[in-house]
C-alpha cells in the first residue's frame, strides 16, 4: 500500500461554501472556481498581521526553536568566555580655538581665526594623523608587540602560483624535453613574473607598519565631549599599562607636532611679513612720489613744496578781498569825514593832534584870564597871543598831515582790493583745468594712504609674531586637562550584555528559520486550504491512528480497532458521501502525488463497505507502480492489463484473500498495448461485467499529476474520492490539480488523511482539531478497544 499511514481519529467537515459531492469528469480535471491558492498553509488573509497564524507556527516548531536558541546561546556563551578583558585609558585636551593656527602662513600672519567647530575637528584629524601615530609606534616599539603585530607563523610553504609554475615546468620538460614550445615557455615566464610579484608583496608587507597603524586606529577613539571644546582621547588594550602608554605617547607626540607646526607657521609668517613689508615700503614711497609730482604738474602746490592747493588758495583770496574791501571802505569814509571837518580835525584820533589841541586850549584860557587884567598892548598879552598863534599853526599843519595819511591809506586799500580782484579772476580762469587734474591726484592719494595703513598693520603684526616665537614652550591653542592614568578596572567586554544579545539574536534566527521552513514547505494542514484551492465545499477528516510503534494497513486497523476515532471517521465518510452510490456503484480513489495514501484509503473504504454488507472489489489501475500486487501476493497472477489485452477473462483476474473481506483485481503486467487501450469505454464494459457479482467497484488509480490514467478512471466512476495527506501534500500540488480542469461537485469528495489531531490542536490550527481534547478521553476508553 501507499505509505500505509496509521490513523487514529476521524471527523467530517462542512465548509462554508456549501455542501454536496464533487467528481472529476473526463476529459477535464477539477479546478478552483473563484479562489486563488495561498503561498502557505493557514487561514485566509485579513487586513493586518495574522497573529493566530504566527502563534500557530511558533507553537508548531517550539521544540526546534528551543534547540536552535539553546545551541546558539551556548555558542555565544562559549565565544564570550574566550574573550579577554580590555582596559581603556583616556586623556582630555582643551582646545582654545581663538589661538588655533592650523592655517596658511598668510592666515597666521594676518591673525585669521577659523570657526570653532572646524578648528576642533582639525585638531582631531591631527591627533589621528599617520605622522603622530607612526611616531607613537616607533616610541613604544609596537611593531614587536604581539597585540599589534602577531608573530608570523613558521610557514615554509611556497606561494600557490610558484608551486603551480614549478609543477607545470616539470611536467612540460617531461613531455617536450629541455626545449619547450614557445607558448608553453611564455606561460611559464608569466608564472615566474607572478611569483616575483607575490614575493615582493610579502616583503613589502613584512617591512611596512600599515598593519600596526590599522590596529592602533581601530582601538583609538578621538571625539569631542558634548558641545564643549574638550577633546577626549581613549585607547583600549588588553594590557592596562599599554593602554596608558599609548594615550600618553599619542597626546605628547600630538602636542610636539602641534608646537612644531606653530613654530613653522610663525617662521613662515615672519618671513612673509618681512618680504611684504619691504614691498609695501617701496610701494608707499613710489605712491608719495607720484602724488607730489602730479601736484606740482597741476599747479596745486606753491614753489614745488607742499603748500595750499588751488581751491583753498581761491577761497582764501576771496576772504582777503572781502577784508580789503572793508578796510578800503573804512579808510575812504574816514578821509571824507576828516575833509568835511575842516581844519579843526575834530574827528582825528591822533595823540599829537590831541596834545596840540590841549596846548591851544590852555593858552586860550590863560589869554582870556590875562585879558581881563591887561590890555592888548600888554607884553604878557602879546606873548600869549604869539604862543597861541604858533600852537594853532602847528595844529593845522598836523591835521593836514593826518588827513593826508588817511587819504593815502584809503588809496592803498583801493589798490589792494583791485589787486585781489585781478588775482581771483586769474585763479578762477584756471580752476577748470585744475579740477580735471585733481581727480587722479585724489586716487593716488587714497592708494598711498591705504598702503601706508597696511604697512602700519603689518609692522604691528610682525612685532606680535616675533614675540610669540619666544613663547612656545607649549602650544597655546591646546592644553592638557587630564593626563592618562593606568586603568584598574576592565572596560569590556560586557559579557552579560553580549549574552543577552546572543540570546535575542538566537531567538530571532530561530524564528526566521521556522518561518522559512513554514513558507518553503507549504504543507497542507487545514481543510480550509483544500477548500480554498480546489473550490470544494466539504473536506472530510480522517485522523491518524497510533498503533504504538507497529505498522499496519488501514483496512486492518479498521477491523482490529472498530471503536477508534479512525474507524468512526471512516464510517462517517462512507455514510455521508459513499452510501448513495446505488445498487451497483463505482468509486475512483486518487491523489495529487505519490505517498498521499490513496491505496490505503482504497482498501479502507473497501473494508468499511464490505463490513456494511456490500460486495466490494478493488481494482488496481496504477499499472506502473502497483501496490496491491505486493500487499496481497498477487504479482504472479493475471490482472487488469491481461483482461484489456484479451489474454485473460474477467473471472481469471478477480482474486480474493483470507486477509480481506473484499475481492481484488491487480494491475497485472505493464504492456504498451494496455496503456493504449485503456479508456472510459473499456472501464464501463469492465464495470458491466462485474455488476452481477459486486455492489461496489473501488478503483485505486495512479497519482493525478503523474499520468493521465487517473482522469480516465475518474471520468468513468460514479464518484471520485480525492485524497490529500496532512503535512505531506503541498499547496502547489493542489494548485496543479486545480489547473487540470473544472470540478463536477456532484461527484467530487475531498478527504484529508493521516491528520495528527493532537499536534494540530497543540499548534493552534483551526477547524475540527479543537475538539480533540474533548473527544480524546471518550475514545481513549480501553474497554471499547476489543477486536471482533
Amino acid at each position: 500500500m501507499d505509505n500505509l499511514p496509521q490513523t487514529n481519529h476521524g471527523g467530517h467537515v462542512q465548509g462554508q461554501g456549501g455542501h454536496g459531492h464533487g467528481g472529476l469528469p473526463a476529459p477535464a480535471w477539477p479546478t478552483q472556481v473563484g479562489h486563488a491558492p495561498r503561498e502557505f498553509d493557514g487561514p485566509a488573509p485579513a487586513m493586518g498581521p495574522d497573529f493566530r497564524f504566527i502563534l500557530r507556527v511558533l507553537s508548531a516548531h517550539k521544540t526546534l526553536i528551543g534547540i536552535i536558541v539553546l545551541a546558539l546561546t551556548l555558542l555565544s556563551a562559549f565565544g564570550v568566555s574566550l574573550m579577554k578583558d580590555k582596559y581603556t585609558s583616556e586623556a582630555l585636551l582643551l582646545v582654545d580655538n581663538r589661538q588655533v593656527r592650523v592655517v596658511r602662513a598668510e592666515d597666521q600672519a594676518l591673525n585669521s581665526i577659523t570657526p570653532e567647530d572646524g578648528a576642533i575637528l582639525s585638531e582631531i584629524e591631527i591627533l589621528k594623523s599617520t605622522a603622530v601615530l607612526a611616531q607613537t609606534v616607533q616610541d613604544l616599539k609596537l611593531t614587536s608587540n604581539a597585540e599589534f603585530n602577531p608573530p608570523a607563523q613558521a610557514d615554509d610553504t611556497k606561494p600557490l602560483v610558484e608551486r603551480a609554475t614549478a609543477w607545470t615546468r616539470e611536467q612540460a620538460h617531461a613531455v617536450w624535453g629541455e626545449t619547450l614550445p614557445g607558448p608553453v615557455e611564455a606561460v611559464l615566464e608569466h608564472g615566474d613574473g607572478m611569483t616575483k610579484d607575490a614575493h615582493l608583496r610579502e616583503t613589502r608587507a613584512a617591512d611596512s607598519i600599515d598593519g600596526v597603524l590599522d590596529r592602533l586606529r581601530r582601538n583609538l577613539e578621538v571625539a569631542i565631549v558634548g558641545r564643549s571644546r574638550v577633546i577626549q582621547v581613549r585607547y583600549t588594550a588588553r594590557d592596562p599599562e599599554l593602554a596608558q602608554k599609548v594615550v600618553d605617547t599619542v597626546v605628547h607626540r600630538y602636542m610636539e607636532t602641534r608646537q612644531q607646526m606653530d613654530r613653522d607657521l610663525s617662521t613662515s609668517a615672519v618671513a612673509w611679513l618681512e618680504d611684504r613689508i619691504a614691498t609695501l615700503r617701496k610701494d608707499v614711497a613710489e605712491a608719495d612720489t607720484k602724488v607730489d609730482a602730479l601736484r606740482f604738474k597741476a599747479g596745486l602746490v606753491k614753489n614745488g613744496t607742499n603748500g595750499l592747493m588751488a581751491t583753498t588758495e581761491l577761497e582764501q583770496a576771496r576772504l582777503r578781498l572781502a577784508d580789503a574791501a572793508a578796510v578800503r571802505a573804512r579808510a575812504v569814509a574816514q578821509a571824507q569825514a576828516l575833509e568835511r571837518s575842516g581844519a579843526g580835525g575834530g574827528s582825528i584820533a591822533s595823540p599829537v593832534v590831541a596834545q596840540l589841541r590841549a596846548t591851544v586850549a590852555s593858552i586860550s584860557t590863560e589869554l582870556a584870564q590875562m585879558s581881563r587884567q591887561y590890555g592888548p598892548k600888554h607884553p604878557r598879552i602879546q606873548e600869549l597871543q604869539a604862543r597861541l598863534n604858533e600852537a594853532n599853526s602847528s595844529l593845522q599843519q598836523e591835521v593836514r598831515h593826518e588827513i593826508g595819511g588817511v587819504r593815502e591809506a584809503a588809496n592803498v586799500a583801493i589798490e589792494q582790493e583791485n589787486a585781489l580782484k585781478g588775482m581771483i579772476a586769474k585763479l578762477e580762469s584756471g580752476y577748470q583745468t585744475m579740477t580735471e587734474e585733481a581727480v587722479p591726484l585724489r586716487t593716488l592719494e587714497a592708494e598711498a594712504q591705504a598702503k601706508r595703513q597696511l604697512l602700519d598693520s603689518l609692522l604691528g603684526r610682525l612685532e606680535e609674531v616675533q614675540a610669540q616665537q619666544d613663547n612656545r614652550a607649549f602650544p597655546t591653542a591646546v592644553k592638557l586637562v587630564s593626563a592618562p592614568q593606568v586603568p584598574h578596572e576592565p572596560s569590556g567586554p560586557f559579557r552579560i550584555l553580549l549574552l543577552l544579545a546572543g540570546f535575542a539574536a538566537s531567538i530571532a534566527i530561530a524564528v526566521f528559520i521556522v518561518f522559512g521552513i513554514e513558507l518553503f514547505q507549504r504543507r497542507i494542514r487545514t481543510p480550509e486550504t483544500v477548500r480554498r484551492i480546489l473550490g470544494v465545499g466539504t473536506v472530510h477528516i480522517v485522523p491518524h491512528h497510533s498503533t504504538r510503534g507497529s505498522r499496519g494497513r488501514l483496512d486492518q486497523i479498521f477491523q482490529n480497532h472498530p471503536f477508534s476515532l479512525f474507524s468512526e471517521s471512516m464510517r462517517a465518510l462512507f455514510r455521508n458521501n459513499l452510501a448513495d452510490l446505488g445498487p451497483v456503484g463505482s468509486l475512483a480513489v486518487t491523489s495529487a502525488r505519490p505517498q498521499d495514501g490513496k491505496t490505503s484509503m482504497s482498501l479502507a473504504v473497501a473494508q468499511v463497505a464490505a463490513q456494511a454488507g456490500r460486495r466490494v472489489v478493488v481494482v488496481d489501475t496504477d499499472f506502473r507502480r502497483s501496490r496491491i500486487d505486493g500487499l496481497f501476493n498477487l504479482s504472479a497472477k493475471k490482472g487488469l492489463s491481461d483482461w484489456i489485452s484479451g489474454t485473460a477473462t474477467l473471472d481469471e483476474i478477480v482474486h480474493s484473500s483470507d486477509d480481506a473481506p473484499f475481492a481484488m483485481i491487480p494491475a497485472g503486467r505493464l504492456m504498451p498495448e494496455t496503456l493504449d487501450r485503456f479508456n472510459v469505454d473499456g472501464l464501463v464494459h469492465l464495470m458491466a461485467g462485474l455488476s452481477p457479482h459486486f455492489d461496489l467497484v473501488v478503483f485505486d488509480t495512479a497519482p493525478a499529476l503523474a499520468v493521465s490514467d487517473a482522469r480516465i478512471v475518474c471520468g468513468a466512476a460514479s464518484k471520485v474520492l480525492f485524497v490529500s495527506r496532512w503535512g505531506h501534500t503541498t499547496a502547489s500540488d493542489l494548485q496543479a490539480v486545480a489547473d487540470l480542469g473544472p470540478i463536477d461537485h456532484r461527484k467530487f469528495v475531498a478527504v484529508m488523511t493521516d491528520v495528527n489531531l493532537k499536534k494540530a490542536a497543540s499548534r493552534g490550527y483551526q477547524g475540527p482539531y479543537n475538539s480533540y481534547m474533548a473527544t480524546r478521553k471518550y475514545y481513549g476508553d480501553t474497554s471499547l478497544r476489543t477486536a471482533p
